[in-house]
């Protein structure tokens, strides 16, 4: 008689406040800063609003990793009264795509700040947005508040789950693998060939009204039922399950996915030494 597991999974709905205010992030999130990267903040939305009935052109002002020094050709400011003359090389572009307030700044941080990777990786990105005259000498500032990146520095072993491509995105298909052989977890070492299934749940957010909603083709999971999610059998101990986005989730492509939630399941459940820790796949944004 076929057996029938049913696997209840309870998803966390981590969601970081930098994506759900929508206020300031980086494309592509968590970058490689030896290659081109693009800083966005929506002005209506920072803490400090006293941009947003500016018509802009804005520009960014920037002291970390490093400030450039007094004569710089990416110099913040120029001239005596430097707040009130920012330097052209650092001028905003608009987004109207993303919303009317977004503006970005593209740059490779480790060319921008002449410095390092290790360097950008430990001390982040920090700055703040005005607009080319920013007030002061006795005038209201027109700024946001300071503005603080942090970048994960790239993980030297990939572990026994990642993607290909690294950089994962929506309308491009994706392969999920699994590399059993390095599995840290004694419950799901030496799993076979045909024991490995995947879990997939895609977190979105709507980039006009900003909703979010979550995708997910089971969340009562029956393996005998479900030959669909079982991970293709590669070889050496690797598994691999490839995916186009959008299709694979059924969702409309109006939507921005922020993540996908990933759990790899093994044949036989009986809870949760059956299974991976949660794993999180983030999402890039195709021009």
């Amino acid at each position: 008689m076929k057996k029938i597991i049913a696997i209840t999974i309870l998803f966390l709905s981590l969601y970081s406040n930098k994506i759900a205010a929508q206020a300031y992030w980086i494309e592509p999130e968590n970058p490689d800063v030896t290659k081109p990267i693009k800083i966005y903040v929506d002005v209506s939305k920072t803490t400090n609003t006293s941009c947003k009935d500016n018509p802009g052109p804005f520009y960014i002002w920037t002291w970390k990793p490093k400030e450039h020094p007094v004569g710089h050709p990416l110099r913040n400011g120029l001239g005596e009264q430097e707040w009130k003359n920012s330097n052209e090389a650092l001028k905003m572009t608009n987004d109207a795509t993303k919303g009317p307030f977004v503006w970005y700044y593209e740059m490779t941080p480790t060319e921008f700040y002449e410095t390092d990777a290790a360097d950008v990786y430990k001390n982040g990105i920090s700055l703040l947005v005005k607009p080319k005259d920013g007030g002061g000498f006795g005038d209201p500032d027109i700024k946001t508040e300071d503005l603080n990146f942090t970048i994960e520095a790239p993980k030297t072993d990939r572990g026994s789950f990642y993607t290909v491509p690294a950089f994962a995105f929506p309308t491009e298909i994706v392969n999920f693998v699994y590399d059993n052989k390095v599995e840290t977890k004694a419950t799901m070492k030496n799993l076979g060939a045909d024991s490995v299934y995947i879990l997939l749940k895609a977190n979105t957010i709507d980039t006009v009204t900003a909703v979010t909603k979550s995708y997910q083709v089971k969340t009562i999971f029956t393996i005998s039922d479900n030959d669909q999610l079982k991970m293709l059998y590669e070889g050496d101990g690797v598994f691999k399950y490839s995916i186009l986005p959008y299709q694979f989730f059924s969702m409309p492509k109006n939507l921005k996915i922020i993540d996908v939630e990933v759990f790899i399941v093994k044949l036989g459940w009986t809870g949760i030494d059956d299974q991976s820790d949660m794993i999180k796949v983030k999402f890039g944004v195709c021009n």
